[in-house]
């Protein structure tokens, strides 16, 4: 979303005059435009016919309802749309499309009434771009810092792949969405989010089975009418037709077969025509169902809180309880192994950090040591240089 590039657009048109006009007649048509003159029957219109075409025209006073006169702050104000609250997961690079659209109306409208909801936005954008440069997100509407994500890098994982799989929801993506609820189950089922969003998963199970109902009962009438569309091409048309199908089916089978045995998925990628797809897929709806069905959310031991302390500990220098929470991430709770080896990785830099500390002041104590000898043996030494006294 190109932001400034519209509302500089917008005010090449409005910076000429400071308003612009909306003609509406008596019949409820609108004219978006500007009035150029008028005279004791009628007006003078230049209408936007579209973002670069104006034509003139003239129009009898008698079919004008009103006349509504709108600001070129008002106009650009629209244009904006709506620059807070941002969404989840914006980049910086639309951040700052934002930042400069914001600009580019307090440097036009310095003083018009919208200016202070405008420098608001400014303020808000302004901090979270902030937070986001620095490497950390903006999730379920909330700003999280890098320290924080990586303090609760599982739990933040799982959140973000949870966010995926209900997007793929909302848009109708069942395989798509279900592929992602995958993921969650599999590698963070000790996760709130997992919880959370378990009986969605069961309802989106049960929408998408029966989809897959319906394609199955309607299988056959989908290749008898390919293939009379086919009977119906000419001989020439026909092969070229075949042949396409038969390339598709070849690409088709390829992917099934690496996501079988490599992705090791319960929900394939489907062909219209592929009956086995269909029920595979189905197939894994009935198993999955009865699965999700006699899970206790109440039950699930949650990682999260475990995993933070590991983090914690580590930071502390706490070793061997940020040893033992880790062991206890890996075969309680089965966290993937990326999460235990990156704590893992962490706490064996924090050892050498510890040791280097115990090294440096070792050596600091035997040189203090060594130079309080060395001081005690000159002092020794000209006790002795110096003459009896009588």
């Amino acid at each position: 979303m190109k932001l400034h590039r519209t509302l500089l657009l917008l005010t090449g048109i409005c910076t000429s005059s400071l308003t612009a006009d909306t003609i509406i007649l008596k019949t409820g048509d609108q004219y978006e435009g500007k009035v150029l003159s008028e005279d004791a029957s009628s007006y003078l219109v230049e209408i936007n016919v579209t973002k670069s075409i104006r034509d003139e025209r003239r129009i009898p006073k008698d079919k004008v309802k009103e006349i509504v006169k709108t600001s070129a702050a008002e106009k650009n104000f629209k244009a904006l749309g709506q620059l807070t609250p941002t969404p989840d997961g914006l980049s910086i690079e639309h951040y700052n499309e934002r930042i400069k659209a914001a600009k580019d109306f307090l440097r036009l409208h310095p003083r018009e009434k919208q200016s202070e909801a405008v420098k608001a936005s400014l303020a808000t954008l302004e901090k979270e771009a902030e937070v986001i440069t620095d490497g950390g997100l903006k999730l379920d509407g909330k700003l999280i810092p890098a320290s924080d994500i990586e303090s609760d890098a599982y739990e933040i994982d799982a959140r973000l792949l949870a966010a995926d799989f209900v997007a793929l929801a909302k848009q109708g993506q069942h395989q798509q969405s279900l592929r992602k609820w995958e993921t969650l189950e599999n590698d963070y089922g000790a996760s709130e989010a997992y919880a959370k969003y378990l009986p969605l998963a069961a309802r989106i199970m049960s929408a998408y089975q029966k989809y897959l109902d319906t394609q199955l009962k309607t299988l056959d009438a989908r290749l008898e009418k390919r293939q009379s569309v086919l009977t119906s091409l000419s001989d020439n048309d026909r092969s070229r037709a075949e042949r396409t199908i038969s390339l598709k089916k070849a690409k088709y089978e390829a992917l099934i077969e690496k996501e079988e045995k490599e992705l090791r998925t319960r929900w394939l990628t489907l062909d219209p025509y592929d009956e086995d797809a269909l029920k595979y897929n189905h197939r894994s709806t009935e198993t999955e169902l009865k699965a999700l069905s006699k899970v206790d959310t109440s039950s699930i031991k949650m990682a999260g809180p475990t995993y933070r302390k590991a983090y914690t500990a580590i930071n502390d220098g706490e070793v061997e309880e940020a040893s033992k929470l880790i062991r206890e991430l890996s075969s309680s709770y089965r966290l993937p192994e990326k999460y235990t080896s990156k704590l893992t990785t962490q706490l064996e830099e924090k050892e050498a950090e510890i040791a280097a500390a115990e090294k440096k002041a070792e050596e600091e104590k035997a040189a203090k040591e060594l130079e309080a000898l060395e001081a005690a043996k000159k002092a020794e030494e000209d006790a002795k240089k110096k003459p009896a006294k009588p």
